[in-house]
């Protein structure tokens, strides 16, 4: 179960919302100060990506960070794309310090551009999705560039979460994986109607929600 916080007049219930969720993220908080390559994820989700990522494998990512290096360090070749140019500068530099030259950093900032429609997947269209932050079309639509199912894994921590999902199911392997943060959040739930033959892994430290949906031909494991 997650505790929310809801801003208010600060009563007696909500300071304790607020109190209990301090302490539930103080665990993430140590290990974030400890390590500097540990990801803003849920310390399930960060296991589950230590286990499963393997020297020989390709992926690609929505918002950099500590993941970013952590995820690097661990695979063959990672794609990063960022919108913020600051934040952008924030991780080359952590990738400099970490010595890692594997990663592609691709800056897309929000913009007037529609990105590439009419190469977007077909669920797009058997959903009747409409791009819900337009601003973000090519941003969303940067993983079009690769073939379907020549990706091992796919990270979304970034904008427009539904639509870089709903482009990002067809560029998985079979057996690979794609992982949704602040997965608890309703705007969210197109994602998972997109896909109902995923088995959803789902870890929680009552603050903040991370799941990861399976490739239907890679469950076990």
């Amino acid at each position: 179960m997650l505790i929310r916080y809801v801003p208010g007049s600060g009563s007696v219930g909500q300071r304790l919302r607020r109190v209990l969720r301090v302490v539930l993220y103080l665990p993430t908080a140590c290990r974030l100060v400890l390590d500097p390559c540990y990801p803003w994820l849920n310390a399930g989700a960060v296991r589950f990506l230590a286990g499963r990522l393997r020297p020989e494998m390709t992926g690609f990512e929505w918002g950099g960070g500590r993941s970013t290096a952590f995820v690097a360090k661990r695979v063959a070749r990672l794609v990063s794309v960022e919108h913020k140019a600051k934040w952008r500068r924030r991780v080359d530099a952590l990738l400099v310090r970490e010595g890692l030259g594997n990663v592609e950093c691709r800056f897309v900032p929000p913009s007037d551009a529609p990105g590439r429609p009419d190469d977007r997947p077909d669920i797009w269209r058997r959903l009747g999705h409409v791009h819900r932050k337009p601003e973000y079309a090519a941003y969303a639509d940067a993983i079009l560039d690769f073939p379907e199912a020549s990706l091992d894994f796919v990270l979304i921590d970034g904008r427009a979460r539904v639509e870089c999902a709903l482009n990002a199911f067809c560029r998985i392997r079979p057996g690979g994986f794609l992982l949704l943060d602040n997965s608890e959040w309703e705007k969210y739930a197109p994602i998972f109607t997109a896909a109902p033959d995923w088995p959803r892994i789902d870890f929680e430290n009552g603050v903040w929600r991370t799941t990861i949906l399976c490739h239907p031909a890679g469950q076990s494991g």
